[in-house]
Parts: structure tokens; C-alpha cells; sequence
């Protein structure tokens, strides 16, 4: 690896976003440090818009001028970019349980209590249902409730017989990638006043609770981790600085003849999630279309001296790219 200094490290999150836990814990276990600028929980989120990012699903990180979208790339990012004492190290399977938090989630979220008032702000619930898809009137959480709890259980289950053999972690006698990514809605949902009910607890589930308290254990102390907050405008300079483009900068690798996007280097295409937050897609040039990412050009919507820009990066799996010229006819 290079010896140059790695540019600032920049996480955009709210505090009570559960994949932005993910990416915390995974940054503090790493001692990575990073600066950390504070989103509002519902849209807009002004600090973005600035930087001409429309893409709404939180937390984002930028490395230097370029910002990562989605917790599995941003994962993937950190162990490529950061490989002394990287997580993932003899952590065989730890995708699987990516997979298997991923499948979760849309559950765990169904718990969220009808009655707290984040439920009866109006703007919150108008906001999660342009981001789900689905209603969040509190008549259709309470009818969904059962379900999700039946599904949760089975989530609780399943890590109760993995740690049934005596091991202290998913994958054996070391925290690894896998419990990073098995346990943050499991650990979230214990966080959620009222989310669970007795049939979800330390009694039922012994092991799967004492290795959460194992886990959270293992966080560093806030006082000891202080992470700097800044607010968007210091965090936009950061980024736009030309001196923070550098050899841990993702390369132009083009795009390939046979890429199944049938876009063109240089075109400007709109990016998508397929599963939530579809209705913010977000515009930029194509940069590189690589196996496993999507990189486009991205220009600020407000002026910034030098005229610069930044690239946004997105995984592959879970996107699709479509061009501007050619909208209504979505490309995988």
C-alpha cells in the first residue's frame, strides 16, 4: 500500500440509524479514524442535496472526493483500502450472514412500536413510506406486528444454534465480519423500547443475548474514541479539495463492450436502488462500470471555486443504471 497519508474519512449517518451502527462499530473495532457529519433522519438533507447527492438511503462515506454508497460496499471499501487487521480475515461465510441481516431488516423494522412518537410525526411516517414503499398508518404496523415477530423469532433462533456449541462467536473464538453483520438488527431491536415482546429475551435466547452484551463490550468507551463532527459545508471543502484526490482513489476503468447496462463511458445515466428508496435515483456521468461497481461523476449543485466535482460509488448487486437519453427503459 501506498505511504501517502489516507485522505480525511468523512461518515454521513444519523445516530439512531441501525445500518449506520454497522459502519460505526465496524470503523471504532478498526480504530479507523473518521470525522462524522450528522444527518437529519427524513429527507431533505441539505448537506447532500449541496454536494449534488440525491440518493436518500443512509450512511454514505466519503474517502477523499469519492462517497460510498450502501453498507456492503462501504465494508468492502474499508477492508480493501485498510488491509492490516482487516475483519474479514479467515472469516469464511461472512457474507452469508450480510445476506441473512439484510433479510431481517424489513422485519425488525416492522416492530417499531406504533405508539412512540417518531410514529405519530407525520413527516416521519409520510417519509418511510416514500423510502419502503409500504403504509406505516398505525392500524396496518399493528396488523403487520405478528407476522414480523414470528419471522424476528426465527432470526433469534437460528443465531441461538449457531452459539449452541459453546463458542463465544459466529464463526468460532475470534469476532470477525460475521458477527458484525449477524448481529446489528438483533442488537437494535433489544435497543427498541417495547419492539419485542417476553417471548424474545435473555430467558428464551441466553446465548444470543450474552453474545450481544459480548459484542457491545468490545466497543470502545465513547470517551476514548472521540469522533470529530462537522457540519456539511466543512465536510463539502474536504471533499471537493484537489489535494484529496490520491492514489486510494478508484481508477477510470471505462466501461465494457459487453456491460448488460448498454451504457457508454461519459453518458449520463440515473443510479437506483431496486429495493427501497427508489425515488431518489441518483445523476451523474459514467465513469467505470467494474465487475461489482458503479462509478459516476457527480457535480455540486452549488458553485464551488475550481469547479470541482466528486464521484459517487455504488455496488452493482442491488442497483440498476439507466440512461438519461433512454428513461422508461430500466437496464439491469
Amino acid at each position: 500500500m501506498s505511504t501517502e497519508p489516507v485522505p480525511t474519512i468523512i461518515l454521513f449517518h444519523y445516530h439512531y440509524s441501525p445500518y449506520a451502527h454497522k459502519i460505526t462499530w465496524y470503523l471504532q473495532l478498526r480504530k479507523i479514524p473518521y470525522k462524522q457529519c450528522l444527518q437529519p433522519p427524513i429527507m431533505p438533507r441539505p448537506d447532500l442535496t449541496s454536494l449534488g447527492i440525491k440518493y436518500r438511503r443512509i450512511p454514505l462515506l466519503s474517502i477523499g472526493n469519492e462517497v460510498f454508497c450502501d453498507t456492503a460496499l462501504i465494508v468492502r471499501v474499508l477492508e480493501e483500502k485498510f488491509p492490516k487487521g482487516v475483519l474479514g480475515e479467515g472469516a469464511q461465510g461472512w457474507e452469508e450472514w450480510e445476506a441473512w441481516s439484510d433479510q431481517i431488516f424489513p422485519y425488525a423494522a416492522a416492530l417499531i412500536p406504533s405508539d412512540l412518537p417518531l410514529m405519530k410525526d407525520e413527516r416521519f411516517v409520510k417519509d418511510r413510506e416514500d423510502y419502503s414503499g409500504r403504509s406505516y398508518k398505525k392500524e396496518d404496523v399493528d396488523a403487520g406486528r405478528e407476522r414480523a415477530l414470528e419471522k424476528v423469532r426465527g432470526f433469534y433462533a437460528r443465531t441461538e444454534k449457531v452459539l449452541s456449541d459453546g463458542r463465544d462467536w459466529i464463526l468460532g473464538d475470534k469476532m470477525t465480519l460475521a458477527d458484525i453483520e449477524a448481529i446489528w438488527p438483533l442488537e437494535w431491536l433489544t435497543t427498541l423500547s417495547g419492539a419485542l415482546d417476553s417471548t424474545v429475551a435473555t430467558d428464551t435466547y441466553p446465548k444470543t443475548f450474552s453474545w450481544i452484551k459480548r459484542f457491545t463490550a468490545l466497543l470502545p468507551a465513547p470517551k476514548s474514541f472521540k469522533i470529530p463532527t462537522i457540519k456539511g459545508a466543512e465536510a463539502k471543502v474536504i471533499i471537493l479539495d484537489h489535494g484529496q484526490v490520491s492514489t486510494y482513489s478508484t481508477a477510470d476503468i471505462g466501461v465494457p463492450d459487453n456491460d448488460p447496462s448498454g451504457v457508454t463511458f461519459g453518458e449520463e445515466v440515473e443510479v437506483t436502488p431496486i429495493d427501497t428508496g427508489k425515488n431518489h435515483p441518483q445523476r451523474g456521468r459514467v465513469r467505470a462500470l467494474g465487475k461489482d461497481r458503479i462509478i459516476i461523476e457527480v457535480t455540486p449543485t452549488e458553485a464551488y471555486v475550481g469547479g470541482s466535482s466528486l464521484r459517487v460509488v455504488f455496488p452493482k448487486k442491488g442497483f440498476q443504471v439507466k440512461s438519461v437519453s433512454a428513461k422508461g427503459n430500466a437496464r439491469l
